[in-house]
């Protein structure tokens, strides 16, 4: 969801979007084509990204070739999303929101240095964006209205948005303090948390911590599922050290964010609605079938069970997306989609026919993150779908014989594991299999002779160069090209869209 990007941020950030993607050079008429915009408008954002920008990157340009971006082995693109996100308007505005309220809009347009016509216009865009949320930004006495469990959801994923692992301590002077709070509530509960993991929760109790020490108290909270008691002590007894009162409601608000993203019970242990029971079982059914018609073993089903359980429950407790600028694991879904593909269209496949939505509802970025639970939680996947994937086959001929041929097969086999098929022709054992490709020492002509058509041949020396390697390299591409619908896995499924 970009509503909150100005289209001059967003033209720059898919520019480097465009570029990244690949190592290749874009003419400038490309890429305005791409961008939907002017030829001078990709000029001066490659100017921009030179000259203002404080960013690790170089677009280079030449009158030959084009445009190419130059980058760090260690660039990623979560530094230019939080270069667009500090600079745009929205995002000031949204945090000034944050610290202070009932202030004017012409207050507001005084502190970020423009007018209180932007500061109109940056609200209602604002405001489009805030409709997921079900918030909205009130222009008299300005503030965030709505369900305070949603403001503070809303800001949780804004401010990891804008500073991710990077929190500055500067604008959250408590944070180091809430961390230690957060580290001693892993100890107690006997949990590892990476450091990156820790950060995210500690910014997320912060938020809260602030919120209540500034007023802002839930009136209620009942948890969709029971809280451990343990769980409620260990945190009640680390919050008792603030300086201000932590209500019971906020403390089972806490306790159970804290216990379905972290702690993640097991589900005959806690305590579930009707509601909450029946969607356990459906994602128990769901794997169930799932697995044992498309023959995958699933060695950890009540673990993978419990986590999709728990993102569930999670995404209907809150409204709204987690992320701003890029859908994380819907991206990661499309590049590993080439290893994953037979399985992702399984997956949709089996819930495209499911019967019931009662767990699980058919949005694009729901389908993205279930399948991305599926496919990381899913122990010895990988492995499985190495062993199921369709390769290539290729028969060897030699001139040295059948020996030769075994050995060709081998060095074929190690330069590209899990991708071969690989037959000898003197040992006649490939019957009727549909022969792809044919890689030979003798003399292309004669073996020609024998062999369809359709079928290309590649020779070699006797045993392959470094000239071999890739014109062998380049035909497997292609044949791997053809074979492949170019359908993206998420636009092939009328139910998805």
């Amino acid at each position: 969801m970009r509503l909150l990007i100005d289209s001059s941020s967003l033209r720059r950030l898919e520019l480097i979007e465009l570029l990244n993607a690949s190592d290749e050079w874009w003419t400038v008429e490309e890429l305005a084509f791409c961008l939907n915009c002017s030829v001078r408008s990709v000029k001066a954002d490659i100017y921009y990204y030179n000259i203002s920008a404080h960013l690790p990157i170089k677009l280079i340009t030449s009158n030959h070739h084009g445009v190419k971006l130059i980058v760090l082995t260690t660039f990623q693109m979560e530094s230019v999303y939080q270069e667009i996100l500090a600079r745009n308007l929205n995002i000031q505005l949204l945090e000034c929101l944050y610290n202070e309220t009932n202030y004017s809009i012409e207050d507001y347009a005084e502190r970020l240095f423009t007018s209180t016509s932007s500061i109109i216009r940056s609200i209602k865009q604002i405001n489009l964006f805030l409709d997921q949320y079900k918030l909205s930004v009130q222009k008299n006495s300005m503030t965030i209205v709505g369900s305070e469990k949603q403001i503070r959801y809303f800001y949780s994923v804004f401010f990891w948005e804008k500073y991710g692992a990077k929190v500055v301590v500067n604008e959250h002077p408590n944070f180091n303090e809430v961390s230690q709070i957060v580290h001693k509530l892993a100890k107690k509960t006997d949990i590892t948390l990476s450091i990156i993991t820790e950060n995210k929760l500690s910014l997320y109790l912060l938020i809260n911590l602030e919120r209540i020490s500034n007023g802002y108290i839930l009136e209620k909270y009942t948890p969709p599922m029971k809280i451990e008691k343990n769980v409620l002590n260990s945190i009640e007894e680390l919050l008792n050290e603030l300086p201000f009162n932590i209500p019971k409601q906020e403390l089972h608000y806490i306790g159970f964010c804290f216990t379905n993203r972290f702690l993640k019970p097991n589900l005959q242990s806690t305590h579930l609605s009707k509601e909450l029971v029946l969607i356990s079982q459906q994602i128990d059914l769901f794997l169930t079938r799932f697995s044992e018609k498309n023959e995958f073993i699933l060695p950890n089903k009540p673990e993978l069970q419990q986590i999709i359980f728990h993102h569930i429950v999670f995404k209907r407790e809150f409204q709204g997306q987690n992320y701003f600028l890029v859908n994380r694991t819907k991206n990661t879904l499309q590049h590993i989609d080439k290893m994953y593909h037979s399985f992702i269209t399984l997956a949709i496949t089996e819930l495209e026919d499911w019967g019931s939505d009662e767990w699980f509802t058919r949005e694009n970025e729901d389908i993205s993150e279930f399948l991305y639970l599926l496919i990381i939680h899913w122990k010895g996947l990988t492995n499985q779908i190495i062993e199921l994937q369709t390769k290539i086959s290729v028969l060897i001929i030699s001139q040295f014989g059948e020996t030769h041929e075994l050995f060709l097969a081998e060095i074929l086999k190690s330069f590209f594991p899990n991708e071969l098929m690989c037959y000898s022709l003197a040992e006649e054992k490939f019957g009727n299999e549909k022969i792809q490709l044919v890689v030979t020492d003798a003399q292309v002509e004669e073996v020609r002779k024998k062999i369809a058509k359709e079928i290309p041949i590649i020779g070699i020396e006797y045993a392959p160069n470094e000239r071999n390697w890739e014109n062998i390299k380049k035909i497997l591409s292609d044949i791997k090209q053809v074979k492949e619908n170019g359908d993206n896995w998420l636009n092939a499924y009328s139910h998805f869209n």
